[in-house]
């Protein structure tokens, strides 16, 4: 086997170091939001120097947004792992539901973060551009399924609609998971059934009897 030569060696310990300082953001980015997130709290959440972080991306600007970047392929990647391990499309959609609602993706900690960087985006033209794309291949990947439950069950409403009022409901539930009872504990079991008694009212052949996988 053919050793990787030197600079492949050094791109990919870059690489590595790049994804740990990123990891060391989302962190502090959960404990103290992003007003409160400095080159200093993240490089002591890394157990590395200042200057380390600084010489790999500068500016806090440029840390936060490759945290956001990091999250969200990390999320891309999560979906289409899940969602392709199965054939039919009501699987799908219960792969894509315990997903969102507590998966290891999207548990407390990432939604704080998501939850932080979400509510930047009317001041910050770079996260509201990643939102948007990602909503995009998110939709474009949730219609599809619904169609296909939709020509064995015609549901009473559009196809387009349905599929945007789940990844609404998703988002409301993202949200409530930070309050929730007043001490941001999330209760994902019954998140998850909210989610598939909204798909029972239009499918009920596919998601009519309440089951919950994770519970």
């Amino acid at each position: 086997m053919t050793k990787p030569d030197k600079k492949t060696r050094d791109a990919e310990k870059v690489a590595r170091r790049r994804q740990s300082l990123t990891q060391a953001a989302i962190t502090v980015i959960a404990q103290k939001g992003l007003p409160g997130v400095t080159l200093a709290d993240v490089a002591r959440e890394a157990g590395c120097g200042y200057g380390l972080v600084s010489f790999h991306f500068e500016t806090k600007d440029r840390l936060l947004l490759a945290a956001l970047d990091a999250l969200v392929e990390e999320y891309r990647a999560a979906w289409h792992a899940r969602s392709d391990a199965h054939a039919d499309a009501a699987a799908k959609l219960e792969a894509l539901i315990d997903l969102d609602l507590g998966s290891d993706v999207t548990d407390d900690r990432h939604i704080a973060v998501w939850t932080a960087f979400w509510a930047e985006t009317s001041r910050n033209a770079d996260y509201r551009a990643r939102f948007s794309e990602l909503n995009r291949a998110y939709m474009a990947r949730l219609e599809p399924l619904v169609a296909a439950l939709a020509a064995s069950e015609p549901p009473a409403a559009d196809v387009g609609l349905i599929a945007g009022g789940l990844s609404a409901i998703f988002d409301g539930l993202w949200v409530e998971s930070q309050i929730g009872d007043g001490h941001g504990n999330a209760d994902w079991t019954q998140a998850r059934r909210i989610c598939r008694a909204y798909l029972g009212a239009f499918f009920p052949k596919s998601f009519g009897t309440e089951t919950d996988r994770l519970s």
